[in-house]
């Protein structure tokens, strides 16, 4: 009788390691999976979060180009007036320039 509980027992540990192992295994492969799914789902958001970051970012872009036009039409309008004025006003402005930056210097 008691070579049969002894048996018993036995059994019973040896069917608890298997149990045990069973578990320890289940548990490694579903954290696994877990940090799987986890990385894809973070994948997934940076992803999304880029191209919703870039679509900003070109709106944007677009935005402030269509408010820079008039200042630079602007500027082209200006550059040509001065490039169509006359002639005669370019050397004496140049002159004056040359006799400024001497004087400031001094003799050079």
């Amino acid at each position: 009788m008691a070579l049969e509980a002894i048996n018993k027992v036995k059994l019973a540990e040896e069917e608890a390691i298997k149990v045990i192992d069973e578990a320890t295994v289940k548990g490694k492969t579903l954290i696994m999976n877990a940090e799987k799914k986890a990385k894809n789902q973070y994948d997934e958001i940076l992803s999304k979060a880029t191209k919703e970051g870039e679509v900003i970012k070109a709106k944007f872009l677009e935005d402030s180009n269509e408010k820079c036009k008039p200042i630079l039409e602007k500027g082209k309008k200006e550059v040509q007036e001065i490039l169509n004025s006359e002639n005669d006003n370019f050397p004496k402005a140049v002159k004056s320039v040359i006799e400024r930056i001497v004087n400031f210097n001094g003799n050079s």
